[in-house]
């Protein structure tokens, strides 16, 4: 399955916030109003994923939620498995 419609599964869509160099940048809004970042890479023959939550506040800007997810190295093999545990339980809350 491309990782378009893996991600799109779970609420997230391209994001036009930026661009990174041989990634894909995905958002999606969550339930309670934070704005979540997911950024997939490929490197060779893996991938690089970094995830972050983030609230927008007015008057400071936007600050991350917790710690989020960063440089999880996932095989390409492995990656749709990742990405569909790894993602469902955010949906759910």
């Amino acid at each position: 399955m491309k990782l378009s419609h893996v991600v799109a599964q779970h609420g997230y869509q391209p994001s036009e916030l930026g661009e990174i160099e041989k990634a894909r940048l995905y958002e999606r809004r969550n339930a309670d109003g934070a704005l979540e970042l997911l950024c997939v890479q490929k490197i060779g023959n893996v991938f690089r994923i970094d995830r972050q939550a983030l609230a927008e506040i007015p008057g400071l800007g936007v600050l991350p939620l917790g710690e989020g997810v960063a440089n999880q190295i996932i095989p390409r093999n492995q990656l749709q498995g990742y990405l569909e545990a790894t993602l469902a339980p955010a949906m759910a809350a």
